[in-house]
């Protein structure tokens, strides 16, 4: 009878601890370091990028120490960032961008994105363009790597201007 008092007391007054539960809704599903990774398309080698630590996640990837070359376009770019997202052919960077045209041009800047397909690099931060001894500084950028439009804002430029001769 005892045995049954305190089992039916455990049922009646026994509460279980309250935790938390924890949601894991972003989990990588891939990790990987130091690597290349190359991508190809019909015509051939389209991009590498190369990077000290990634994860891929879902819908995205993570990378740290980003270097990204496009082949796909007229002009090849590269792009090196401390850090880079790639997500829906965008690449968003962070930290010490630079992106190098196979031209000599140039730009400098913290934050930059890059839409691939598009072949458009922009920031909203201070930038240093260059190329050759010509140099450009603003805080906004959008640049056409296709077409070769460029629209920037609070420009200050040093050009050298060769006289015909």
């Amino acid at each position: 009878m005892l045995v049954i008092g305190v089992l039916l007391s455990i049922f009646f007054f026994y509460q279980p601890e309250k935790t938390s539960q924890q949601e894991l809704k972003d989990i990588p599903l891939l990790h990987i370091k130091e690597f290349t990774l190359y991508e190809l398309d019909p015509l051939g080698l389209s991009t590498v990028m190369l990077g000290n630590e990634a994860f891929r996640y879902t819908d995205r990837y993570t990378v740290d120490n980003i270097d990204h070359t496009d082949n796909s376009k007229t002009h090849i770019s590269n792009l090196k960032a401390n850090f880079g997202v790639y997500k829906n052919d965008k690449l968003d960077l962070d930290g010490n961008v630079t992106f190098v045209r196979d031209d000599g041009l140039t730009y400098e800047t913290q934050k930059a994105f890059y839409y691939k397909k598009k072949a458009l690099f922009v920031t909203d931060t201070d930038y240093v363009l260059s190329q050759g001894t010509n140099v450009v500084r603003g805080t906004y950028v959008d640049h056409n790597n296709l077409t070769g439009k460029i629209h920037s804002k609070n420009v200050n430029a040093k050009y050298i201007i060769k006289e015909a001769q």
